[in-house]
């Protein structure tokens, strides 16, 4: 049964937007009153939402910046320039969207290296085999019997689990920024855009910085609307599922891209 959920904030939550952009600023170290770069702004915002959002931009671009560095340098990734139509760039605020995607595409490829896995589909279908493949490092199917293994292959296991964590990093780094588009907040510069983007900042500094992301702070009371569509009969499926291995692939496809579909007619825009 697919069921849709959104939240609204009851008060604008602008002044706990900016406490939180000041809070994030100085964890990497941006000083309010340098701008390095004026992006473009819809010019139907209030002088302190323009404020805002070149704040954020900003906050995004130094980020993004930052994590291209740390993979070139420590993961010796080769970051291409994206390729951006003119019209683009005027409209999408430069390269920006473009980076993100090639960012999160490096981040993939060092975690794909390391489990061998050959790096096929979109992000999201990249990142549920990333996974397995940690899980499958972390809880060996190969030790029957913990008891009956020696010490040196307990503690090369371990070790191994410990890699496999530290490469599923990158997978969790993906999952965080994918969301953040370059574009979100320009479509429609409402307060819930402006703080969903920003919380999503939050959750990748969070992470970086060995935090829990889980833990967000609130900006301020909300009410939530929930719809519910119709019902999907996922036994309809099963023939399908159970026909052959192939099937069952293409059955799991379609049973998700149909509930993927259901939801995405069930969110208010």
């Amino acid at each position: 049964m697919p069921v849709g959920i959104q939240y609204s904030y009851i008060k604008a939550p602008w002044q706990s937007l900016e406490k939180l952009l000041s809070e994030l600023e100085a964890d990497i170290s941006i000083e309010q009153d340098r701008l390095t770069s004026e992006p473009l702004t819809p010019t139907n915002l209030k002088p302190f939402q323009v404020t805002l959002y070149q704040r954020l931009y900003r906050l995004g671009e130094h980020l993004l910046s930052l994590m291209e560095e740390f993979y070139r340098e420590y993961y010796h990734q080769t970051l291409p320039n994206p390729v951006v139509s003119e019209e683009q760039f005027d409209r999408d605020n430069a390269s920006l969207p473009a980076r993100i995607q090639v960012l999160l595409d490096t981040a993939l490829k060092v975690a794909e290296e390391y489990f061998d896995l050959p790096g096929k589909g979109n992000l999201i279908d990249r990142c549920r085999p990333l996974e397995q493949a940690g899980w499958n490092y972390i809880y060996r199917e190969d030790f029957k019997d913990m008891k009956a293994i020696s010490p040196i292959e307990r503690g090369l296991a371990d070790h191994i689990a410990s890699e496999a964590s530290l490469r599923m990093w990158h997978m969790r780094l993906v999952e965080t920024f994918v969301a953040l588009t370059g574009q979100y907040v320009l479509e429609k510069p409402t307060v819930e855009r402006f703080a969903e983007t920003t919380l999503l900042v939050w959750d990748l500094v969070t992470r970086l910085k060995g935090g829990n992301p889980f833990d967000r702070p609130r900006l301020g009371k909300q009410r939530v609307q929930m719809r519910v569509g119709k019902p999907i009969s996922v036994s309809e499926f099963y023939p399908a599922y159970r026909a052959s291995r192939h099937g069952a692939r293409q059955a799991v496809v379609d049973l998700t891209h149909e509930l993927q579909t259901s939801l995405e007619s069930l969110i208010i825009t």
